[in-house]
């Protein structure tokens, strides 16, 4: 028998609360399921965040889930959980259509490995969310499926590449979203949003359709609202698949959050670098920051600093970003590629000049990175940096326009405002960003901080203790549609 509780605000539940209800038999599946979609039609016009909804599939699975639960079977841990995966990530039955237009009615025969583990745990698909063409760029739009808007102002970005994911997250439309993170995907998004996003260790999560499997920078990651549901996600989606070498014979820590999340910043050494090789920082993402840095600290955190003013490897991510694009999209003739969104297909032509000796030596240099990094945790536990180098730009800036930051022209997007992420993608340590306020506009500001390899456990651990000491969970975007 279903509780007394209102059907229009459970799409406002943890994952964690959900799959309890549903367990208990509080909740249906279905009634669950039905709130999620229902909150997903009013939203969805205004927002953009889904390439798809599987509406008739997730009612299918939510009925199963039931059944299941009325046969006593069983139960997963995200038994009739609704969950949305990017488009760019596959899942059996469902297009994959990776925002693009040539690739529209490619049904995949299976599912990806963290999807199937989600599946598998009792969760249940209710759609497909938004990415630029191909993940090639920050923000998400593309020709096929057009802008999604940030839920926090809808002239601006919500970042990307899994720019729908994280919008979907923010809003209630599902609590748990599988993204990639291939330069920061899941992290930008999460800090243009006021989420949590977050890449665990290379190796952690399969990752067996990546396009360079042995010098693999991308990642598949999760967003969502709260610690707790994080860590279920990661505990889920973790361990070894044999189609992705990294996971072989790794055997990954569960992750969980403390009972006292406040007791893990006793004495934890934390190393702020305000910037990553560039110039300029957004003055309010300066004062977010040092807000909470200094809650930080007064709980207990040890802090120290530096400029960050170092080769941060922005060049090396290009090139390591660029070089696989032009062999990746070969495939594509002149004809087809007249359908691919134009910064895509400037980007195809920056990998087909890239220049030979760039491409010798980014490895090196990648191996240099990681011991850069590395040299960081011998005297500090957890290196702290802003997620973005300003707060999201207009929804109608182009991937392509330099950015002004504090009045002043500062460069590409890529130099400029997402090079904090891309570092970690090329040197394997796991990283998150944190809500930590909004400016004073109100577009919210997001916290990166890197961990050693495999230790995800202690970016759950100051996630859980910033959750308690400067909730971001109390409030929603403000949408009324």
């Amino acid at each position: 028998m279903d509780a007394n509780i209102d059907t229009d605000e459970l799409w406002k539940l943890t994952a964690t609360e959900m799959a309890s209800l549903v367990r208990d038999g509080a909740i249906s599946a279905s009634r669950l399921v039905d709130s999620v979609l229902s909150h997903i039609a009013r939203l969805e016009p205004s927002l953009n965040a889904f390439a798809l909804v599987d509406a008739a599939g997730a009612r299918e699975a939510a009925a199963a889930a039931d059944t299941a639960r009325d046969k006593g079977a069983l139960l997963g841990p995200l038994h009739g959980v609704p969950f949305s995966v990017k488009d760019l990530i596959l899942t059996k039955g469902v297009e994959t259509s990776f925002g693009s237009h040539l690739l529209a009615g490619n049904i995949p025969d299976r599912d990806a490995a963290a999807v199937a583990r989600l599946k598998q745990a009792g969760a249940v698909l209710i759609g497909k969310t938004t990415t630029p063409e191909f993940a090639h760029k920050a923000v998400t739009d593309s020709p096929r499926y057009g802008v999604t808007r940030n839920p926090w102002n809808l002239e601006h970005t919500c970042g990307g590449s899994s720019g729908g994911a994280a919008v979907a997250a923010a809003t209630g439309m599902g609590p748990l979203a599988i993204t990639t993170d291939g330069a920061g995907s899941s992290r930008i998004p999460a800090s243009c949003c006021g989420v949590l996003g977050m890449k665990a260790t290379l190796g952690r999560i399969p990752h067996e359709f990546a396009p360079d499997l042995f010098g693999n920078f991308s990642y598949i990651g999760a967003i969502t609202r709260t610690t707790v549901d994080l860590a279920l996600m990661l505990n889920i989606m973790s361990g070894p698949d044999r189609g992705d070498p990294w996971t072989l014979g790794t055997s990954p820590e569960l992750c969980a959050v403390a009972a006292d999340p406040l007791s893990q910043l006793q004495g934890l050494r934390l190393h702020y670098k305000p910037s990553l090789g560039n110039e300029l920082l957004d003055d309010d993402v300066a004062t977010a920051m040092e807000r909470t840095l200094k809650i930080l600290c007064n709980a207990g955190a040890v802090l120290a600093r530096s400029d960050g003013r170092e080769d941060w490897g922005n060049e090396l991510a290009r090139i390591t970003l660029r070089a696989p694009l032009a062999a990746r999209m070969a495939r594509y003739t002149k004809t087809e590629r007249a359908k691919m969104d134009s910064s895509l297909v400037a980007a195809i032509a920056e990998s087909e000049s890239l220049d030979r000796q760039a491409l010798q030596n980014a490895p090196l240099q990648r191996t240099v990175l990681y011991q850069q990094v590395e040299a960081i945790f011998e005297s500090a536990d957890l290196l702290v940096t802003p997620t973005l180098g300003a707060p999201p730009p207009l929804v109608t800036h182009k991937a392509s326009d330099p950015i002004t930051i504090n009045g002043q022209s500062a460069g590409p997007l890529r130099a400029n405002w997402y090079n904090y992420p891309a570092p970690f993608n090329l040197t394997g340590h796991p990283a998150i960003s944190i809500p930590c306020g909004t400016t004073p506009s109100g577009l919210p500001v997001g916290m990166q901080v890197v961990a050693p390899w495999h230790q995800d456990q202690k970016l759950i651990d100051i996630a859980a203790a910033l959750e308690e000491l400067q909730p971001w969970t109390d409030s929603w975007p403000d949408l009324t549609v």
